[in-house]
Formats: C-alpha cells, sequence, structure tokens
C-alpha cells in the first residue's frame, strides 16, 4: 500500500501521532468550553497551562498516566508562579530562569521517562515569560492568571486520564505491531548478513567483517526498548487477560516474540561451524531465503493486528536440510523451531488458543511474573540520589545546560531585536541533549524546521489576522508536536515554530507584519542552536566516563543470566528472576551499543576506547547467543542427553563463566569438547544398553557449545578489564 494512503488511514498511524491527536483535541475542547463561560483571555491562558502540562501525556498503561500528569500539573503552577513573583524584577527573572533549568534537568535522572518532566518545567518558564510581556498586571490579575493556568494543566490531565482510558486497546495492539514489526526488520538484516556470511567465522576476523557485524549487533539491540515499551502496556493488565481474550492473545503474541528473537540470534552461532562442504553454501541461502520469508510472514501478521483484519492463509515451503552433517542438521532444526514460533504468532492473531494466564509457569502465577516485568512508574529517590555528585552525567547536563542558558538570557538583552528573549532559552534548552551526538541532531533537524515552520506560519497570520482559524492553527500544530517528537523532530519543531508565533500573536498582537516575528524566530533559533553547540564542550560527559560503570553492570546482568539459562529446564527455576536476567542483560547492551554510535560523533581524544568496547560487545553478543542455544536445547531436548555427562558439564561451565566474570582465574576442570564417547563417559545402567547416535551427537553437541561459552565469557572478562583500567 502506498505510504500516502497509510497516513489517509487512522489504522496505519503510530501511536504517538494517536496521542498527539488526542492532546490536540483536549485543547480544543478546553479553549472552547472556557472561552464560551469566561472569554477568549481566559481561554488562551488557560490554553497555555494545558500545552505545557500536555507534554508529560505520553504514551503509557492506564495505571501509570497519574504518575506523568499530576508532577507536571504542580511544575507548570509552581513555574508560573515564580515567573509571576519575579515579573518586572530582571535580576529575580533571570535567578529564577537559571534555577528552573538546573531543578528541571534532575527529572532526567529516572531515565527516558523523565524527560518529558522536564521540558513541561522549561515550556511553562518560556510560555509564561511570552504572556508576561504585556502591560504590567494588578495583584488581581497575576492571581487570575495563574488560576487559569492552573485550571488549563488540571483539566489536560483530567482529559488526559479519560483519554488513555479511551485509547489503551488501541495503544496495545499498537505496541505488540512494533514489536512483531521489529523484529521482522531484524531478521531480514540477519538474512542479509547471512548471505553474506563465509564459513567458518572468517569474515568476522576483518575490520569489514567486524563492522557487518557491529552494525547487526546494534540493531539487535534497539530491539529491546521497543519489546520493553510493549511489556509496560500489555503485561500491566495480565490480570485482565483471564477474562479479556485479546489481552490474553496479545501476551501470548509477545511471549512468543521475545522467544523467537533469541533463537534467531542463536542462528548466527551455527553460521560459524558451518563444515566445507558441499550442501553448505545452498544451506546459508536456504536459511536466508527462510529469515527473509519469515520475516515477511511476521509483517503480514503485524498488519493483520494493527487493521484487525483475519490473517490471509499462508504455506510455507518444505525444505529439506541434509542430514549426514550435525551442524547442518542442527541449522536445520532451529530454522524449523523459527517456523514453529512464527506460526504460533500468527495462530495468536487468528485465535488466540487457550488462555495462558491461567497456566502457572514452574508453580508461580504467569501473571504475577509478567507485572515484576513492567517498568516502575514512582519517581524513587535513589535514582535521583545517584545523580548527585559532579561526575553524574545528569549533574554535569545540569550544570552545562544552566550555563548555556544563562549566557543565552544575557545575550537575548542585548541583541538588536529583544521583544522575545524567551525564544533563545528556548532553543537552547530543546537543542542541547545529554551527549554530543543527540546535540548535533537536534541542531540540525531545529534549524531546518524553525525555518519551514517560521513560513507557515507567516503565511498563516498575514491570512487568518486574529480570527478564530488561528485557534484551529494552534491546536494543529500542538498534536503535531506533540506527535512527532520522537518520529521525526524536524516535524516537531516546524509546528513549534507555528506554535510559539501564533500563541504570541494572541498574547500580544503585534502591529507590524508577520514575517518579522517569523525572521526574529529564526534568528533567535540560529543563535541558540550555535549556544548549545557551543555549550556542548563545556562540562562535558563523553560516553567513555559511563563505560566503567555500564561494564560492570554487564558483568553481573551475564552472570545473572548464565545461571538461569544453564537452569532453564529445572521445574523449580524462579520465573521471575530469570526472566529479569534476560531483560537486564539486554537492556545494558542496548545502553552500550547506544554509546559505541555516539562515540562516532565525540572528539578523538574521546573515541579511544572504541575498540575495547566493540570487541566487549561481540564477545558478550556471543555469549548470550551460546547462552539462548543452550537454554533452547535443555528447554526443548533435555530429555535426550546423556544426562551423568551433560548435567556435571553445565555446572562446571557455570562456576567458571562466573569465576571469569569476577575476574578470577576458572578451575582447570572445564568440560570435554571432543566428540569421542567412551564407555566411562555413561551412567551405569547405560553401559551395557544399546547407544543411539542421537544421544551421543546432542551430548556432545551440549559440551561443545558449553566450551564454547566458557571461551567467550573469558573473553568479555579480558575486554572489560581493559575499559576498568583506562582512565577518562
Amino acid at each position: 500500500m502506498p505510504k500516502t494512503s497509510r497516513l489517509i488511514q487512522w489504522s496505519h498511524w503510530p501511536a504517538p501521532v494517536l496521542n498527539g491527536l488526542s492532546v490536540g483535541l483536549g485543547l480544543a475542547i478546553l479553549a472552547a468550553l472556557i472561552g464560551a463561560m469566561a472569554g477568549m483571555p481566559a481561554a488562551i491562558t488557560a490554553a497555555s497551562g494545558a500545552s505545557t502540562a500536555s507534554v508529560a501525556d505520553t504514551v503509557c498503561a492506564p495505571q501509570a498516566k497519574r504518575y506523568q500528569m499530576v508532577p507536571a500539573v504542580i511544575s507548570t503552577a509552581l513555574v508560573a508562579a515564580m515567573v509571576a513573583w519575579s515579573h518586572g524584577t530582571p535580576w529575580a527573572l533571570t535567578l529564577v530562569v537559571l534555577l528552573t533549568t538546573f531543578g528541571s534537568i534532575f527529572w532526567m535522572s529516572w531515565g527516558k521517562r523523565g524527560g518529558p518532566q522536564t521540558f513541561v518545567m522549561v515550556l511553562t518558564l518560556v510560555f509564561q515569560m511570552a504572556a508576561f510581556t504585556r502591560a504590567d498586571m494588578t495583584p488581581a490579575q497575576i492571581w487570575q492568571h495563574l488560576g487559569w493556568v492552573t485550571v488549563g494543566a488540571m483539566s489536560m490531565a483530567l482529559w488526559s486520564e479519560l483519554s488513555i482510558r479511551a485509547m489503551a486497546s488501541r495503544y496495545r495492539t499498537l505496541a505488540l505491531v512494533d514489536s512483531i514489526e521489529a523484529l521482522s526488520t531484524m531478521m531480514r538484516v540477519q538474512a542479509q548478513w547471512t548471505r553474506q556470511h563465509r564459513p567458518g567465522g572468517q569474515d568476522t576476523r576483518t575490520d569489514q567483517g567486524t563492522a557487518a557485524l557491529l552494525a547487526l549487533i546494534q540493531q539487535q539491540a534497539g530491539i529491546a526498548d521497543v519489546f520493553q515499551s510493549a511489556r509496560d502496556l500489555l503485561y500491566s493488565q495480565a490480570d485482565a487477560s483471564v477474562t479479556n481474550r485479546t489481552v490474553a492473545r496479545q501476551i501470548q503474541a509477545l511471549i512468543h516474540t521475545v522467544n523467537l528473537r533469541d533463537v534467531v540470534q542463536a542462528c548466527q552461532l551455527d553460521l560459524d561451524r558451518l563444515p566445507r562442504h558441499a550442501a553448505t553454501p545452498q544451506v546459508i541461502q536456504d536459511l536466508a531465503d527462510q529469515l527473509d520469508t519469515m520475516a515477511m510472514h511476521l509483517s503480514r501478521v503485524a498488519q493483520a493486528w494493527r487493521a484487525g483484519q483475519p490473517l490471509p492463509p499462508h504455506q510455507p515451503e518444505d525444505l529439506v536440510w541434509p542430514h549426514q552433517e550435525p551442524v547442518l542438521a542442527s541449522l536445520g532444526r532451529r530454522c524449523a523451531h523459527m517456523r514453529t514460533l512464527v506460526d504460533q504468532i500468527a495462530s495468536d492473531q487468528a485465535e488466540g488458543g487457550q488462555n495462558l494466564m491461567r497456566q502457572p509457569l514452574h508453580g508461580a502465577d504467569l501473571a504475577t511474573t509478567l507485572r515484576t516485568l513492567v517498568s516502575p512508574n514512582d519517581w524513587g529517590l535513589p535514582a535521583l540520589k545517584a545523580q548527585l555528585n559532579t561526575r553524574a552525567p545528569v549533574m554535569r547536563y545540569a550544570a552545562r545546560a544552566t550555563l548555556a542558558i544563562g549566557c543565552a538570557d544575557g545575550l537575548a538583552h542585548v541583541l538588536p531585536w529583544t521583544s522575545h528573549p524567551h525564544w533563545i532559552l528556548m532553543t537552547v534548552a530543546v537543542v542541547m541533549r545529554g551527549n554530543l551526538e543527540q546535540t548535533l541532531a537536534r541542531r540540525d533537524a531545529r534549524i531546518q524546521g524553525t525555518l519551514v515552520g517560521c513560513l507557515l506560519a507567516s503565511a498563516l497570520l498575514t491570512v487568518a489576522g486574529h480570527s478564530a482559524w488561528l485557534f484551529v492553527a494552534l491546536v494543529i500544530s500542538l498534536s503535531l508536536a506533540h506527535g512527532f517528537v520522537q518520529i521525526n523532530y524536524r516535524v516537531t519543531a516546524a509546528a513549534g515554530a507555528v506554535l510559539a508565533l501564533v500563541q504570541g500573536h494572541l498574547f500580544t498582537p503585534s502591529h507590524h507584519a508577520a514575517f518579522i516575528d517569523a525572521a526574529e524566530r529564526l534568528g533567535d533559533t540560529l543563535i541558540g542552536s550555535m549556544l548549545a553547540w557551543a555549550f556542548s564542550y563545556v562540562l562535558p560527559s563523553w560516553e567513555q566516563q559511563q563505560l566503567p560503570r555500564l561494564a560492570g553492570r554487564l558483568l553481573r546482568a551475564l552472570g545473572h543470566y548464565t545461571h538461569h539459562a544453564l537452569h532453564w529446564h529445572e521445574a523449580h527455576a524462579p520465573s521471575p528472576l530469570r526472566s529479569h536476567a534476560r531483560r537486564e542483560v539486554y537492556e545494558v547492551l542496548n545502553q552500550l551499543a547506544q554509546s559505541l554510535q555516539r562515540m562516532g560523533k565525540e572528539p578523538a581524544h574521546a573515541k579511544a576506547w572504541a575498540p575495547d568496547l566493540e570487541a566487549m560487545l561481540v564477545h558478550s553478543h556471543r555469549l548470550i547467543t551460546h547462552l539462548a542455544a543452550i537454554k533452547g536445547l535443555l528447554t526443548v531436548r533435555h530429555q535426550e542427553l546423556i544426562t551423568m555427562r551433560a548435567e556435571p558439564a553445565l555446572r562446571q561451565t557455570e562456576d567458571r563463566i562466573k569465576a571469569s566474570l569476577r575476574g578470577q582465574t576458572p578451575a582447570p576442570d572445564a568440560p570435554r569438547t571432543d566428540t569421542r564417547v567412551e564407555p566411562r563417559d555413561l551412567p551405569p545402567d547405560e553401559e551395557l544398553a544399546p547407544i543411539t547416535a542421537g544421544r551421543v551427537v546432542l551430548t556432545d553437541w551440549l559440551l561443545l557449545r558449553l566450551a564454547q561459552t566458557d571461551q567467550e565469557a573469558r573473553q568479555v572478562s579480558l575486554a572489560s578489564r581493559r575499559l576498568r583500567r583506562r582512565r577518562p
């Protein structure tokens, strides 16, 4: 279907865009009601409070909405009161600007979910500075103004509670769709990488091969955020799945999707040991084709979920894999396992099967287990305390942003144009990010989007004047700015320029041509963007400074995941802990992959750690992929193993891996990796029994996997020690 027609159909709109439309509709209803009851000045003031509070209204589970909106309402009312108190006193207003900037950045202590709270405070500061540029208000007018701002913020919070309950089902569906499509994309990338792969893993020893593998790892690591967003929306409804069949089907599909990710990654390891067999090139081609076919089928499943339509019938082609080579046969079984999981995901969309929530998982209630995988919603103090030191990235970001805002505030009052001094502050606040790579991206997008927005706003103000159409433009601009902030910031910047110019015109109508305000807006954007870029080198927090901490966190997570992966088949395994262990590993790998990407934009001296980080990423990825392969083997075919050989090897390997990750020298009793089977290796009751080749080969295959896993753990430990020995 063409992209233009997809934009017309609401079923193809992503969740952030739907959320932005909801915010815009809420603002329109609020302005219309207050305008009808109290007049347009009151509606404009209330709209400013609603606009700033709406920044915190993001896609989340209904239970999390109050944790978003209550702090936003409080911040809006508090900052508005501080601006009102300092209005007319330049030094006091400057102090409020600096304190608000410094304090708002500390919302970043709670990660991505704290970002909207930061911009609630910054936007309130900017909007209220714009509101108080008109004639001085009497105390009664100031209180009335603050009252309407608070009413607007509280009304938007109430609207967000109502809208999330109306849209929650759609958001859950779209979260699952995003997860399936992300996995489909990953499988296509892996198919392309598979076609370029050479037997024996020789390509990974070259710079080009390492770069290709790192690109694949970074793409795979990025799925962690998508999966976690889906967990937050779906697993938080685990209790409701007992009675809601659709939610139960979606949860089942997400569980199968996460498991499929592990199996897909395990295929990479089989490729490294492919023999130089006549059938090997064809097997590689067949595997790549199968990955593409399954990825295409997953895309169809995702589209069926998105549109709420039945899935078209699918008949996969049967492939005959060579069985004379154990490695080729293993690869065939892996491919068959992937196809089984893909079929299960499709079955979840089609009919859902039995209600999974009624089934116990290893003695624990699955709904309870799933709820433990949901991200926390509260604002716990430990996260804030961790950033209250001079080397913490959030503290340095706050200091850097405050210095930049202070410079921008002083510069705004000495420029030839001073009618909107808050515009430079706004640009600095939204362009400067916690790292240089994101700052540069925001700088370019901000300038390009603002240029387009200024042209649109000039035309609109010239044609519409001061008519009610400006409120329509205000609502549309807010919807677009809110909906595209994480999708395409250029759209947000363009909509933000229209929003600022139209709102400024409504607060204080100008008597000069509209393009003059637009030119001032563009000039302030250029100056603010350059200031944000320049101050990114003041008190910098380069990626290398966080690597030792992340490396230590990764080693601990790998140790926990190793224990649970090697015991996954045991009935008494604590399922909540093992699920957390797997999620923690992927989260840290995602952060390390992002650090490596951001290093590319940093100065040369800050990139010195990149080779060690690359080595740690590659070996960590191979380690968890080996563990995923072992976990799958133990879960599906544990009964086929020779127990007296497999169980001691599992215990020894776990001890050796944990010792390596702790920086200790492993014990010398490594598991056997040869393929010879002798009588002493067999249990007494099997010495006289016929030995099937399948059990022998499978057990030897497990021992080989364990030895490779042990080797990768040692390489991860070495890379970690090199990172920790370096000094920022």
